[in-house]
């Protein structure tokens, strides 16, 4: 029970930092257009994450097993699920529909 607050803490520290990461590395319009393809509707954003929710866990499984180290599944699955939510929250664009490139000048 004393590990839960660390792997928290930790989970946390992955999502601000892959935010930043995938924030620096692509972008805005990329991140935006990705946003808009795949993320917008709501229905299609649940099913993709669902699809790639289950497919980064079973592969995260196998791996972990086949490295034998099944104790701590229930740590390294959820950091690896903080990196895909740290990509998402870094595709939510930060602008309103209505701004204008020009009024950055």
């Amino acid at each position: 029970m004393k590990a839960f607050p660390i792997v928290v803490i930790v989970d946390i520290l992955i999502i601000i930092i892959s935010f930043g990461i995938f924030s620096a590395l692509i972008s805005g319009e990329k991140r935006h257009r990705i946003w808009e393809k795949y993320i917008s509707s709501f229905s299609k954003f649940v099913i993709y994450i669902f699809i790639v929710t289950i497919s980064v866990n079973v592969i995260t499984a196998l791996i972990v097993y086949a490295l034998r180290y099944e104790k701590y599944l229930n740590i390294i699955a959820p950091a690896i699920q903080s990196i895909i939510i740290g990509f998402v929250a870094s595709c939510v664009p930060r602008r309103g529909v209505e701004h204008n490139k020009s009024s950055d000048k």
